[in-house]
């Protein structure tokens, strides 16, 4: 792992949000804006997963899903879609997401955005304790999410947006809005059924349909009024 020292004066956080985004829905983006606005407008870079190692496998490409990001992040300036995991062989490992970025900012404050569910469940992830050295948590709360293990709780202890400012990782940040409450999988569902969703952004939308995504070429032809 890498020594980290003192963030500089006046530098602001980098976030890291990952996730299939299979497809993005506004729920990611008002997540990511949140905490965006939380951290004074620090930058967020959106990462698509390559290969989810537990989860699985994106019906969308990795091309098409990382283009989908950038229509829906084209108008929120602190929002960068990322294709770093998409480059890389193999699974995406958080872990080694966070140690790359980790590598290219020793002492810049690094949060990674996580969910309350996974939160909860963090301490049965390979290696979780070296998250510690890496990161912050921004746990983004979802509802009905069980409590975290007190293990982990004592691991990051909470702060505000200020201190997590302060160092470069090992805090953690509770936001308390938005939910993110959307299913990917019934927003699949309502494309294949009627063509459309409004948990998307219509560039998406149009995107996914141009490019038969997600099983919209049965449907009639698509009527963007």
């Amino acid at each position: 792992m890498h020594n980290v020292g003192h963030p500089a004066s006046g530098v602001r956080p980098l976030v890291l949000f990952g996730g299939t985004f299979d497809p993005v829905h506004r729920a990611h983006i008002s997540a990511a804006r949140a905490v965006s606005r939380v951290l004074d407008g620090a930058p967020v870079h959106l990462l698509p997963n390559a290969v989810p190692p537990h989860r699985p496998q994106p019906l969308a490409s990795g091309e098409q899903r990382l283009r989908m990001l950038e229509l829906a992040c084209a108008e929120h300036p602190h929002l960068h879609p990322d294709g770093w995991e998409l480059a890389q062989p193999g699974p995406s490992y958080s872990l080694a997401t966070l140690q790359h970025f980790r590598d290219q900012h020793p002492n810049r404050p690094l949060v990674f955005m996580i969910g309350a569910d996974s939160f909860a469940s963090l301490h049965q992830w390979h290696q979780w304790r070296d998250y510690t050295a890496l990161c912050h948590l921004a746990v983004v709360p979802r509802p009905d999410s069980p409590l975290a293990d007190d293990a982990v709780l004592e691991a990051f202890p909470e702060t505000d947006a200020q201190g997590l400012a302060q160092q470069p990782c090992g805090l953690r940040l509770m936001l308390k809005r938005p939910f993110l409450d959307v299913s990917a999988t019934a927003i699949r569902q309502a494309l294949a059924e009627k063509g459309r969703c409004p948990a998307l952004d219509d560039a998406v939308i149009t995107h996914i349909h141009r490019h038969d995504l997600y099983n919209v070429a049965k449907l009639t032809p698509f009527n963007q009024s």
